[in-house]
């Protein structure tokens, strides 16, 4: 198995397994007290076909196995998007992600750093995956560097989002400062909505039923 650090301010563990089968992924999800992403992530698909997307961007990629969601085989599995676009600027990630998708078309993986590709993106999003990471400042309290990251990743976004849209944010079952913090009331603030929290975040805009504020 491999492991990863995790982040010292994280909630449930300092130490994250990421390539486990099954009954381990199960046990450790128990363990830790998360949820598993799969629900969510499924759910944000059906979504996605609901508003008849297009193109969904996921900032942050790799195969890491169902303990971390593998959701660009769920994009790519369940929903009907005509792009769906891996961006990671670790190029082991990305070739993770090209060797699990051949069969897919309309999957790219692409190494770039996230916010700058977000913000030299020229089409529409209807789905926007963030799952990335990023270092906190210098002194700064743990986790400020991916509230702000998120931030800029939103507002390099925000233009392109489609009117009827989804934002999906991963990890979100974290103290503040965190990848969610600023992120949400800045999209709530464009006409998002939070439609779950949990281990993940949805935000869904002009939907045609909208679950809260």
């Amino acid at each position: 198995m491999q492991k990863a650090l995790a982040d010292p301010s994280f909630l449930v563990t300092q130490v994250t397994i990421l390539y486990v089968n099954t009954d381990w992924e199960k046990w450790i999800l128990a363990a830790q007290g998360r949820a598993d992403t799969t629900p969510s992530l499924r759910e944000t698909a059906q979504l996605f076909n609901q508003i008849n997307g297009q193109t969904i961007i996921e900032v942050g990629s790799g195969i890491h196995g169902r303990l971390a969601g593998d959701s660009v085989l769920t994009w790519a599995k369940r929903t009907r998007a005509k792009r769906i676009i891996a961006v990671d600027l670790d190029e082991t990630r990305i070739r993770e992600v090209k060797e699990a998708t051949t069969k897919y078309p309309n999957v790219e993986a692409i190494v770039a750093e996230g916010v700058r590709y977000l913000a030299d993106f020229s089409s529409t999003i209807e789905l926007l995956y963030l799952d990335f990471w990023t270092p906190d400042p210098e002194g700064a309290l743990p986790g400020t560097g991916r509230a702000e990251a998120y931030r800029n990743a939103f507002a390099a976004a925000r233009d392109k989002l489609n009117r009827r849209s989804l934002i999906l944010i991963d990890d979100t079952d974290h103290i503040h400062p965190w990848k969610h913090t600023y992120i949400v009331p800045d999209a709530r603030k464009e006409g998002f909505v939070v439609r779950f929290v949990g281990r993940q975040t949805l935000l869904t805009r002009d939907l045609a039923e909208q679950r809260s504020g």
